[in-house]
């Protein structure tokens, strides 16, 4: 594999002509949220719950495929002067809707206007979760796709494995990756995230641009004289996609729900830290974990 091959998986991207993007959009008001498609996060906010969150998140690279989709979204009470609430305030908001954009040149065009998925309290359905400590709302939607991705569809559920070996595996293969960073190992790097980018091109339609500024936001690593790789601390192991992806995920308050693996580089005398996502599996047939999303 040649160091040019991530920057060059637009020539094998297909369906350019039928390109979509499919967007959350989101406002959540008095709680914490945690939004997964497809068993898979999308959006998540862990802090103060005063006001309004509010965000529109990309989704294609959740949807392996066109037609049913599946969404939960979960409510936590979250935290107030960096105190955890324990139960849900009665002044819950939730709306979350679903749109399709096509982005052409510096213009944007709606395709499929936002139809909502979920629209907390309203007529049809009050909010009954006040003074208790989460609430789940579930259930599907669908999107018009031409693609077909295998991803991880296929792969072993990992909740079968025992937790403490899949662990050192798991932390094994993070530490990797933060070696290959380490030692600006750009083949070594490139090969562990090919599969992941290849996916990634076409569920997102990317042109000759899009993927040379994939490739460019992993090398820009290697160019940075301050950027050091942290330890991997606070984590746990949690699994996503219907157990077939495993990741390690921050537990303190201050980075609750985040990548365990990070790094710290100066932007204008200040330290930054740069998270690294991670969503690992085990292809059918094979006991070996690759990057995958």
């Amino acid at each position: 594999m040649n160091t040019a091959s991530i920057a060059d998986l637009y020539k094998e991207v297909k369906f350019k002509e039928q390109k979509i993007s499919y967007r959350a959009g989101i406002q959540v008001g008095a709680c914490n949220f945690q939004l997964l498609i497809n068993d898979v996060p999308v959006a998540q906010n862990f802090g103060d719950v005063q006001g309004t969150f509010s965000t529109s998140s990309p989704i294609n690279s959740v949807l392996l495929k066109g037609g049913r989709q599946t969404f939960k979204l979960l409510l936590y009470p979250g935290f107030h002067n960096n105190q955890p609430l324990t139960t849900l305030s009665e002044n819950v908001r939730v709306r979350v809707a679903i749109e399709g954009l096509k982005y052409e040149g510096e213009g944007v065009k709606t395709v499929v206007s936002p139809y909502e998925i979920i629209q907390v309290p309203s007529a049809e359905e009050p909010f009954v979760f006040g003074g208790k400590p989460t609430a789940v709302y579930e259930g599907t939607f669908s999107v018009n796709l031409p693609y077909e991705v295998t991803g991880w569809s296929k792969s072993k559920d990992l909740r079968k494995e025992d937790p403490d070996v899949l662990l050192k595996q798991v932390l094994a293969a993070n530490q990797y990756f933060s070696n290959l960073i380490t030692k600006k190992d750009e083949q070594g790097l490139q090969e562990m995230v090919y599969q992941k980018e290849k996916n990634y091109a076409q569920m997102m339609f990317l042109d000759q641009a899009a993927t040379a500024n994939q490739w460019a936001s992993y090398t820009q690593n290697f160019k940075d004289p301050t950027l050091e790789m942290r330890p991997l601390e606070h984590y746990r192991l949690k699994f996503y996609g219907d157990g077939r992806l495993v990741t390690l995920e921050r537990t303190d308050i201050a980075n609750l729900g985040e990548p365990a693996l990070r790094a710290r580089y100066q932007e204008n005398g200040r330290n930054m830290i740069n998270a690294f996502y991670l969503y690992l599996h085990k292809p059918e047939g094979s006991d070996k974990l690759e990057v995958i999303h």
